[in-house]
């Protein structure tokens, strides 16, 4: 992503469109520890893959189409909780009446993983037990505006007795491993970084141990987990790590940038890409400040396009931090009193039991003085990469120092990527081998035409992007203009007139 290019104009970009999903908290007692059992999410799935979530899916077309026929009453939840209990046995093995789960014979459960249709019928048919009555709805939430699914997921709860039988992983794709985790273990792990949780589920049971901690009994901390509004506003990506999508003039599909804040609650904050320009989203972001009672130390710039930065002048009065970027950012945006940071320098944020620790990266390439920050969290990426869309290198960008610097992040192993437009990236080698190799795939095709005796810039374009023929003309023309002057800086070809050649 960047800053729209000067001369180009885009369409408005819609978000989203919303679908409908469900999932289920099911938890236990056991040596007086509350349970919560958790899928481990297949690296193949779109969505969340390597995170540990609790079972539950989409609703279906199939779900609706069932809810009349389970005589489930006036029930206003009854296709969701269809869906529940389908996924369930999709997942799991396992089927629901009242507050047991059950087994379901595993033939049967296998043709209901090869068609849904057989899951009805089999219900129908008593070969699987369904009585969801004691289900009970705790919390709505909708996936955020930056991501390119989004959901409206009704999160429900059950108890059951840790003598209910255990699930089975067989015959099925989603989850790679499962297991029941106490609320403690949990938090503790979430805090090392040791295990990813998807954000609203994170905030679900963090709330109830909040609660739990308070000596609320399970049964009514329950009750009071739902909120007012299925919005999520503090969208948790790792333990330190909260992301805010603000809504910015940034390249298409993407029509937010991520502000990121980092540190813990009573602890030493900074923001990261405070591009906030309207007043809904500087409130956002100074409510989240307000919520963690901690310093702001400074307002970090990835780098300087436009769409990383936003009213720098309020956000600094409210927060009391000053501007932290590189030597590059600081002089092109005539930054005087910014705070300047090097390749390989630390930030520490303070905190009376987790202090945290980021590396600064300057990893030019999409911009001179790019940065990215690494730690144990994770890295943010800035405009390195994408969680939604692609990067764009201008022209006064450099492909092959971009492509050295992904090689870079790559060595670092990072956990997590933290993007600056979109989801973060949670299976980051696959992200960053499939950017390398496009982007030396793509030279070399260039370099392959001009070769070949192809010497201008609409054809050797047309060549570049033929296996992505929809791109918009304009952004394909200046990208091949970045492999070009690669090529030329390497001295692989040469530029006469309006002419590419090779040497």
């Amino acid at each position: 992503m960047s800053e729209v290019p000067s001369g180009l104009n885009f369409s408005p970009v819609s978000p989203a469109p919303i679908r409908d999903s469900a999932s289920l908290m099911l938890t236990r007692i056991n040596n007086n520890e509350i349970e919560i059992l958790l899928g481990k999410r297949a690296k193949s799935m779109r969505a969340f893959p390597n995170f540990w979530s609790f079972p539950g899916g989409g609703l279906s077309r199939k779900d609706l189409e069932a809810a009349p026929k389970l005589n489930l009453g006036n029930d206003k939840h009854a296709a969701m909780k269809i869906c529940i209990v389908r996924e369930l046995c999709e997942e799991l093995g396992l089927t629901i009446r009242k507050n047991d789960i059950i087994s379901v014979d595993r033939k049967i459960r296998t043709s209901v993983v090869e068609n849904k249709d057989n899951w009805l019928n089999e219900v129908l048919l008593g070969n699987i037990e369904f009585d969801p009555s004691n289900l009970t709805l705790i919390r709505e939430r909708i996936t955020p505006i930056f991501a390119p699914m989004r959901f409206h997921n009704r999160f429900f709860h059950l108890h059951i007795s840790k003598d209910s039988p255990d699930f089975n992983l067989e015959d099925q794709t989603e989850f790679d491993e499962a297991k029941w985790y106490s609320i403690n273990k949990l938090l503790s792990d979430w805090n090392k970084h040791t295990i990813n949780l998807p954000p609203p589920l994170f905030t679900l049971i963090r709330d109830l141990n909040l609660l739990l901690e308070q000596g609320i009994k399970l049964e009514e901390a329950i009750k009071n987990l739902n909120s007012e509004s299925p919005d999520e506003k503090e969208i948790n990506f790792s333990a330190g790590v909260i992301c805010i999508p603000v809504k910015t003039a940034t390249l298409p599909p993407a029509s937010t940038t991520n502000c990121y804040l980092l540190g813990r609650k009573g602890g030493e904050l900074l923001l990261v890409d405070p591009a906030a320009h309207n007043q809904d989203d500087i409130d956002w972001i100074m409510n989240l400040v307000k919520s963690l009672g901690g310093n702001v130390v400074g307002l970090l710039l990835t780098h300087r396009h436009s769409d990383h930065y936003g009213d720098l002048k309020k956000l600094k009065e409210l927060t009391g931090g000053k501007v932290w970027c590189s030597k590059h950012t600081s002089e092109y945006l005539n930054i005087n009193d910014a705070v300047i940071l090097d390749d390989k320098e630390k930030i520490i944020l303070k905190h009376s039991k987790f202090t945290t620790e980021w590396d600064v990266l300057i990893t030019p390439g999409h911009c001179p003085g790019h940065i990215c920050l690494f730690s144990k969290a994770g890295l943010i990426a800035g405009d390195m990469v994408a969680g939604y869309g692609t990067i764009l290198v201008p022209n006064e960008g450099n492909m092959e120092v971009y492509i050295e610097q992904l090689k870079r992040i790559k060595k670092l192993k990072p956990r997590i990527l933290f993007p600056s437009h979109g989801p973060l990236i949670s299976v980051p080698e696959k992200t960053l081998s499939y950017y390398i190799s496009h982007r030396e795939k793509r030279q070399k095709k260039i370099l392959d035409a001009i070769n070949s005796g192809i010497d201008n810039l609409t054809e050797i374009s047309k060549i570049a992007y033929e296996d992505t023929p929809n791109a918009h003309i304009g952004l394909s023309q200046q990208q091949t203009i970045a492999h070009l002057l690669s090529l030329e800086r390497l001295g692989k070809i040469s530029k006469i007139n309006e002419f590419w050649i090779p040497n």
